[in-house]
């Protein structure tokens, strides 16, 4: 998902497939689990997986078959939908828990067989006609009928109220559009299914409408039937595990389609509007560039193509798997278009195919797509670019700070994600890998990312797998700087001064912030000893606490001190006659209860 949207304003290590079964023995070998009871041969089985996830309690979805037919009638559209879901039970089971909110359903099936089921808000509780054991494979299947939800004049920051399957009577063509939104947990509003980030599920839509529009969906397209009745019928196909909220569907009659591919192949789609497709090579000149720096970093682009769509989309983009939605607002400034882009392609490696394990952990998706955005950016763009980009990323995450702060992980329960929406787990996400770099190194941590993305491909991952691995990997004790920065809230304020005695050097760090850790944050500072000949010496000092110093014994006699050099620091320096000088270029003093300097 675009930052913009809260602005102020080999299938790696597992087997995929699809196939129609009658049984699921083969797959389910590495579980210890028998093969399914005779029940599951009444249904056909349309997916399988080799290794069992059990993120979420009951049940592991496998995938789901989705056949949506669209009643289009202008204003009054209406859709019936058929929906197969493929599990493997974790537990023994009586009853199947999916979540499906709204609609009228027509019947439930289990297995082939006719299921009860009762509705409890917005969960569909289904009696199972017989138990199913662990580790066995079942089918549900869903007939219902809802209605296309009117999307003028819609909020497009009002994530709650708005979602499903939506109908745009007016886009910025005046036009009619047909999308889907499905993100935070809104699949749920058109489809039955398991909806939580940590449920990875394959996916195959067969999907009817009206033969002039153009129907675009996750995957890969194999059929297009024309129906007697005026109607085409779209296939669509994915066979890469991906969360509920990157399910996706769009319609439309008015795109004007370019083609490229990557160095390694991947076939790069954009659909633009006639309006904007001026704007297209500027928007998306470099797409190709960003997906081969992408896998040149961190691995292997493993959804098969990329499709770029200008649709509604309530905000900035939507890193849909396979299919990134970008807003139809975001093309009279082809800049900021641009960066939506490469952020949205980013996710086909953090989000999409390494998921987060709980929304606590949004910070693993959005703030890490935000610092691959920013390395691309940086390689590609220039040094420059790269002090604009971190910057920018520094402005938002203080002045998150000094509203709503919250940590960047935040503390069990699992959270609503909307109260964590925010610059805090995008871009000062981005700002703790940042910081990171300077403890580990820049080129260590690239390669800790790329086998984080390979040994977690299609499965989901806590904030603590992420501290326990790259301690590991660096063979540095990373907790207290995980305590500070990802545990806790706000950042450090940070006021250095230095006296000289002889040969020696006194450097004295003080933490002056009011708020986080009672004793401080923990991180590596670089400072650089200026003599007035013009020589450079630079200090690395470990902070440690509120006060921290170093004695130092330089080769020349410093008479003043830059400190972070390479701005690799989360936080902030003092200013002003308080604060002991004036600030970097590109930064300006900000008054307050301690003066801070701030990019400008």
């Amino acid at each position: 998902m675009a930052r913009g949207l809260f602005r102020s304003v080999r299938t790696g290590g597992r087997a995929f497939a699809l196939a129609t079964l009658s049984c699921l023995a083969g797959c389910f070998a590495q579980a210890g689990a028998a093969p399914p009871p005779d029940a599951a041969t009444e249904d056909e089985l349309r997916f399988r997986v080799g290794v069992v996830d059990k993120s979420l309690p009951d049940v592991d979805s496998m995938g789901y078959e989705i056949d949506l037919r669209v009643n289009d009638v202008p204003g009054r559209e209406t859709f019936a939908a058929d929906v197969k879901g493929s599990y493997v039970a974790t537990r023994d089971l009586a009853e199947l828990s999916l979540d499906f909110e709204g609609n009228e359903i027509d019947d439930v099936l289990i297995g082939g067989r006719t299921a009860t089921y009762r509705r409890e808000g917005t969960k569909l509780i289904i009696k199972l006609p017989q138990p199913v054991a662990s580790g066995h494979a079942f089918t549900s299947r869903v007939r219902y009928r809802g209605t296309v939800v009117q999307a003028d004049g819609a909020n497009p920051n009002d994530f709650a109220a708005f979602g499903g399957l939506n109908v745009r009577q007016h886009n910025a063509e005046r036009k009619r559009i047909y999308s889907s939104l499905s993100w935070p947990s809104k699949a749920r509003r058109w489809l039955p299914l398991r909806d939580h980030p940590s449920d990875g599920a394959m996916l195959a839509m067969n999907l009817t409408f009206p033969k002039s529009f153009t129907v675009v969906a996750n995957g890969k397209q194999v059929a297009r039937n024309e129906n007697a009745d005026g109607t085409s019928t779209w296939r669509y196909e994915a066979l890469t595990p991906m969360p509920a909220y990157d399910f996706h569907v769009v319609a439309y009659e008015g795109w004007k389609v370019d083609d490229t591919r990557s160095a390694s192949g991947v076939p790069i789609t954009t659909y633009t509007y006639a309006n904007a497709e001026r704007s297209q090579p500027a928007v998306y000149g470099d797409l190709a560039k960003a997906l081969d720096f992408y896998e040149s970093k961190f691995g292997k682009y493993r959804w098969g193509s990329a499709s770029f769509i200008e649709e509604p989309i309530f905000g900035g983009g939507m890193e849909h798997a396979s299919v990134v939605s970008m807003d139809e607002t975001l093309f009279p400034d082809p800049t900021e278009a641009r960066k939506t882009a490469f952020h949205e392609l980013a996710h086909h490696w953090s989000g999409n195919l390494v998921r987060i394990r709980t929304w606590n952990d949004f910070w693993l998706s959005e703030g890490f797509t935000e610092y691959l955005s920013a390395r691309f950016l940086s390689a590609n763009d220039g040094p420059e670019a790269r002090k604009t980009v971190f910057r920018g990323y520094l402005t938002q995450a203080l002045d998150a700070d000094r509203g709503n702060a919250h940590p960047v992980r935040p503390a069990d329960p699992e959270v609503d994600v909307l109260t964590i929406f925010d610059a805090t787990s995008y871009q000062k996400g981005a700002l703790v890998l940042h910081a990171l770099e300077r403890l580990v190194g820049e080129d260590k941590l690239t390669e800790f990312l790329k086998g984080w993305f390979d040994r977690h491909a299609f499965s989901a991952v806590l904030t603590s797998d992420l501290q326990k691995e790259l301690s590991a990997a660096s063979g540095k004790d990373l907790s207290k700087f995980f305590e500070g920065f990802v545990y806790s809230a706000y950042h450090p304020e940070v006021r250095v001064t230095f006296a000289s005695s002889g040969a020696e050097t006194e450097i004295k760090v003080e933490q002056l912030q009011a708020k986080g850790p009672a004793n401080g944050f923990v991180f590596p500072l670089d400072v650089d000893l200026l003599d007035d000949a013009g020589h450079t010496e630079r200090v690395s000092i470990d902070v440690t606490g509120k006060t921290t110093t170093k004695k130092v014994r330089a080769a020349h006699t410093p008479v003043s001190v830059v400190v972070d050099a390479d701005e690799l620091m989360l936080g902030t320096l003092t200013c002003g006659p308080s604060g002991g000088g004036d600030c970097k270029t590109g930064f300006r003093c900000q008054a307050g209860t301690v003066s801070v300097c701030v990019p400008r």
